[in-house]
C-alpha cells in the first residue's frame, strides 16, 4: 500500500512540474507590449524604391487601402511588418497614416529574419509627445 502511495505522490509530483514548466514557457514566448513612435508606410515603395515623403503620402494611403503590406518604420529606423492581433488585413487600423508621425501599442514578434508587430493601437502622435 505504501509502494503505491508513493508512486502516485511521485507521478503527481511529475505531473505538477511538468504543467509549471509548460505555463512559464507560454509566459516566456509571449512577448511584451511595446510603445513605438514612428510613421506607417507601404512596403512595396519602401523596400522597393525607398519612397517615404511627404510627396508621396497620398500615393502610400491609397497603396495600403488597396492591400499592399504596411509596415511601421520607427524613429530609430526600424521597419516592422504590421499584423493586427487576429489574422486580419491592418488597411483599416492604418487609413490615412502614412507618413504621419504616429505612436503604436503592440506586440513584437519575429521569425525568419522578418521583423513584425501586432497592431493593439495606433494614433497619430499628438505635438506634445
Amino acid at each position: 500500500m505504501k509502494k503505491n502511495l508513493i508512486f502516485v505522490a511521485v507521478v503527481l509530483l511529475i505531473f505538477a512540474a511538468l504543467v509549471l514548466a509548460s505555463r512559464l514557457k507560454a509566459v516566456e514566448d509571449k512577448a511584451a507590449e511595446v510603445t513605438l513612435a514612428g510613421t506607417v508606410v507601404d512596403l512595396h515603395c519602401y523596400v522597393s524604391h525607398g519612397i517615404h515623403d511627404a510627396k508621396h503620402t497620398a500615393c502610400s494611403n491609397a497603396c495600403i487601402a488597396r492591400g499592399v503590406p504596411a509596415g511601421f518604420l520607427t524613429e530609430d529606423g526600424t521597419l516592422y511588418v504590421l499584423f493586427d492581433e487576429k489574422p486580419f488585413s491592418v488597411k483599416d487600423k492604418v487609413a490615412g497614416l502614412a507618413d504621419v508621425p504616429a505612436v503604436l501599442k503592440g506586440t513584437p514578434v519575429e521569425r525568419g529574419g522578418i521583423r513584425g508587430i501586432q497592431i493593439k493601437s495606433i494614433e497619430k502622435k499628438s505635438p506634445d509627445r
